[in-house]
């Protein structure tokens, strides 16, 4: 009678065993599996040894860290992680025909999140935002995976900078603060200063100078605290000079 209820409890432990194997995820590796892209990247599936994997897989991404990934079909989807080795989830993100679409979220130590960042398509679509104990640091908008719109970083409750951008590069107005008290308004037109900038201490303009296309070009002034003119001088395509040789070159290109 003690051998059968040895026997049994022998059965049950290696039926319980295979089926808690067989929930585990099959561990591969990235390097081994060939991909196949779309054109556009927008699709993206994954084969091994001439099979399209199906399933639930672990894939190392490094030494210390792995990431849980449900594959159908060849392609990545719905939600996938990336723990550490030790089992605290470093980041959470969802896919969808292979590639990154919709929340990303990426976490510290302490389970708060750092990073958090929308995806359509395999590539950065809308707001990121990245936070430090908690706070936020820094918010930017993208469009295709490129910097597209309001970019704005934070010390504490403060703004320190606002930059606008179009297609990755800075295109029209960028401030920076101190303490919560504009600095310097500069702009930009594809990626070089170009316009009008301004500096200011303690809440009033101390200097603004006009740029063309990346050079000091027209008139600059110097102000007083009470916000009169304390000098001016002119800049041709970054050299200085005077007002007679400004206005001769400005007179010579519209007759031009």
């Amino acid at each position: 009678m003690k051998k059968i209820h040895k026997l049994s409890l022998m059965l049950l432990f290696t039926f319980a065993s295979s089926a808690a194997f067989a929930q585990l995820p099959e561990e591969i590796q990235w390097k081994h599996l060939k991909k196949d892209y779309t054109a556009d990247s927008s699709d993206l599936m994954l084969s091994l040894n001439g099979k399209r994997l199906n399933g639930k897989y672990k894939i190392p991404l490094d030494e210390k860290s792995f990431a849980l990934y449900t594959i159908d079909n060849g392609m990545i989807t719905g939600e996938a992680f990336w723990y550490t080795n030790g089992g605290h989830m470093e980041c959470k993100l969802h896919y969808k025909r292979g590639v990154r679409n919709g929340l990303k979220e990426n976490y510290d130590n302490d389970g708060k999140v750092w990073l958090r960042q929308n995806y359509k398509d395999g590539k950065l679509n809308g707001t990121s935002e990245m936070y430090s104990n908690g706070k936020l640091t820094s918010k930017s908008e993208y469009l295709a995976g490129k910097k597209h719109g309001l970019s704005t970083s934070y010390s504490g409750d403060k703004v320190i900078s606002e930059t606008h951008y179009k297609n990755d590069q800075r295109n029209g107005l960028s401030r920076v603060y101190n303490n919560g008290q504009l600095v310097t308004e500069n702009n930009y037109q594809d990626d070089v200063q170009d316009g009008l900038s301004t500096s200011y201490m303690m809440g009033k303009k101390t200097m603004d100078a006009t740029y063309r296309k990346g050079k000091r070009h027209g008139l600059s002034h110097m102000y007083k605290p009470d916000g009169s003119v304390l000098f001016e001088s002119y800049y041709l395509l970054g050299d200085k000079v005077n007002k007679a040789q400004f206005e001769k070159y400005e007179a010579e290109q519209k007759g031009s």
